[in-house]
């Protein structure tokens, strides 16, 4: 049986080489060497597919162990003739009959099948997988098996709910968090420019006054959880091991949460925005490059922004996923599109991009991060920021279970861990345009 969670681990993974190679690749079509902040950004992204790396490699290992384990039992337990199950016979006294049912799950029998299922497959259980195996040999499938013999699962094919993974909040700074106490973040509040200055004449003495300042900003973790009930039944019976897929769930829900929350901050962060569409449809109206509040400027304007502010470039461009959808439609004046899916060379072009992969705004040099972080209400934000001054600060997750808080037929299935956020520069590092209303 796959596991799940080994599963989106690998995922995570690709998505970080991918990611990486994206980088890379667009240096090397560029025939230039890596920027600061690209360098930067590739070996952070580097650090956490090492432990990505780790990680998968002991489950893996893990994982091949139990299978081997298992495959030995089945070998042992399987010590009759191989022959037809149909043909076998066994000589009873007098008698000819098929192997006797063992008796392991009549009524007065005193084993669960169900239980034994569970048992033998999550964990291992040599003892339980031997009375499955007796037991399946005894079975006439097609006059005893109906309602017996358990179907085939899919578990591999399992439909969970569709959540989108973390885009940004892998794309920014990651800090890990060893416990929740208070991040002081200190920062320069007041400079020295106006006590350096051109001497009047010579010998005149150097100005020195009391203008450099300083001061904190106090970052607050807060605790991130939630957990589910469940019957101590659906624990012992559920093929596959329902456990794992709750897990699964809380952990897909958490990364969203995490996602929102990241882009909240950038919002905040960003104040007032350096362009403002009133509503939706003046937004579309705006798509075409011959309307004076051209969306491709107002992206361009955000970005020259945040250098003016920042004195360092912005490098990614965070928007909803139906608003990245409504860039990839901007079309020159006989239709063309101005963000097509690659370029083959320089033409008339503001940037490249699809539906299935996020695209890069080569006018303002922005990776695109369509995200479902950026809520789905108005006023909406398009944000344009420098990835680098955004920290996300995080502790490990933790998955505990509560064998009998609501007594012996309930268990609770829960995660936690400590997240905080924080934007250097604020109101510098990252510009926003707002679509105020929907109509």
């Amino acid at each position: 049986m796959s596991n799940p969670y080994l599963a989106r681990r690998r995922s995570e993974y690709d998505a970080l080489r991918q990611s990486i190679e994206g980088i890379q690749n667009r240096a090397a079509q560029e025939n230039r060497d890596l920027t600061p902040e690209e360098l930067t950004s590739v070996r952070s992204q580097g650090e956490q597919a090492q432990t990505l790396a780790a990680e998968i490699t002991d489950l893996t290992e893990i994982q091949n162990r139990h299978a081997a384990v298992a495959s030995l039992a089945a070998e042992v337990a399987q010590d009759a003739p191989a022959q037809a199950e149909e043909t076998r016979t066994v000589r009873v006294g007098t008698t000819t009959t098929r192997d006797r049912d063992p008796g392991h799950y009549r009524k007065d029998g005193g084993r669960s099948f169900f239980g034994d299922l569970f048992a033998a497959r999550s964990l291992q259980d040599e003892t339980a997988q031997r009375r499955l195996i007796e037991h399946n040999r005894a079975l006439d499938m097609a006059g005893e098996g109906p309602g017996v013999i358990p179907p085939v699962w899919m578990a591999e094919e399992f439909q969970e709910l569709a959540r989108q993974q973390r885009k940004v909040a892998n794309a920014v700074r990651n800090i890990a968090l060893s416990s929740a106490a208070p991040i002081s973040m200190p920062k320069q509040t007041a400079g020295t420019d106006d006590v350096v200055a051109d001497q009047a004449n010579e010998n005149d003495p150097t100005s020195f006054t009391d203008a450099w300042d300083s001061g904190v900003d106090t970052v607050a973790p807060r605790a991130t959880a939630g957990g589910q009930k469940l019957s101590r039944q659906m624990l012992d019976s559920g093929n596959p091991a329902v456990d794992a897929m709750i897990y699964d769930d809380l952990v897909a829900s958490y990364n969203l949460k995490v996602e929102a929350k990241v882009v909240a901050a950038m919002v905040a962060s960003a104040g007032t925005a350096v362009k403002t569409y009133a509503t939706n449809a003046a937004w579309t109206t705006s798509l075409s490059p011959s309307d004076t509040n051209y969306v491709g400027d107002a992206l361009v304007d955000a970005a020259l922004a945040v250098r003016t502010s920042r004195k360092l470039p912005a490098n990614i461009l965070v928007s909803a996923v139906a608003r990245y959808g409504s860039l990839l439609k901007i079309k020159d004046s006989t239709g063309r599109p101005l963000i097509p899916a690659a370029s083959g060379g320089p033409v008339n072009i503001i940037g490249r991009g699809d539906v299935a992969t996020d695209g890069y705004l080569d006018t303002a040099a922005l990776s695109i991060l369509a995200t479902d972080g950026v809520p789905a209400t108005f006023p909406e934000s398009v944000l344009v920021a420098r990835a680098q001054d955004v920290i996300l600060f995080e502790s490990p997750t933790l998955r505990f279970k509560y064998e009998e808080p609501d007594g012996p037929e309930t268990i609770r299935l829960g995660i936690w861990a400590y997240t905080a956020t924080y934007v250097k520069y604020a109101g510098a590092s990252v510009k926003r345009i707002a679509i105020t209303a929907a109509s």
